[in-house]
């Protein structure tokens, strides 16, 4: 059986997209694991919050978590968004981890609103992690809480150890 040129044309392009589809697949993969491969940087961190889901990310899949998903919620009074949820799993636990960029320390207010807001979710464990700090306050509401506390200094040592 021999093609018609018409249908030689078809095939030959076919092949040429079909290399070609290929080819762009092999670079979005290189492009977007040399990204994965930096090191967050902290002034990135604070300045965009889709560079902080990013980067929070990697780090909860390098600690051994699966992320299920995650979201950025805006803030009321500042109107960006500044807060991401992630719901986590680590062998077959669930977590729910809170995670701000934010600039002020988090005070015992917001842990136990997330203490509540964690009662609800079929979660066994919460996080919260902050570019800044906790207050003393804060640190002694999560006593006796399923809640880890991870502040900005907790957060850098992970970057230095995931990125050494």
């Amino acid at each position: 059986m021999s093609l018609d040129p018409w249908q030689m044309i078809v095939l030959g392009s076919s092949g040429v997209v079909a290399l070609s589809a290929l080819a762009l697949i092999a670079l979005l993969r290189w492009d977007r694991s040399r990204r994965l491969a930096t090191r967050p940087q902290w002034d990135h961190l604070l300045a965009d919050t889709d560079y902080f889901k990013q980067s929070v990310w990697r780090i909860f899949r390098a600690l051994g978590y699966q992320v299920v998903w995650a979201r950025a919620f805006t803030d009321p009074l500042e109107r960006q968004e500044r807060e991401v949820v992630f719901f986590l799993k680590r062998r077959g636990e669930l977590s729910v981890a809170l995670c701000g960029r934010w600039v002020i320390p988090i005070t015992s207010e917001i842990v136990t609103r997330y203490q509540r807001a964690l009662s609800t979710t079929p979660a066994t464990r919460g996080m919260i992690v902050t570019t800044s700090w906790f207050t003393e306050a804060a640190q002694a509401a999560a006593v006796g809480l399923e809640v880890e506390l991870h502040d900005g200094r907790q957060l850098a040592e992970w970057i230095q150890n995931i990125w050494a």
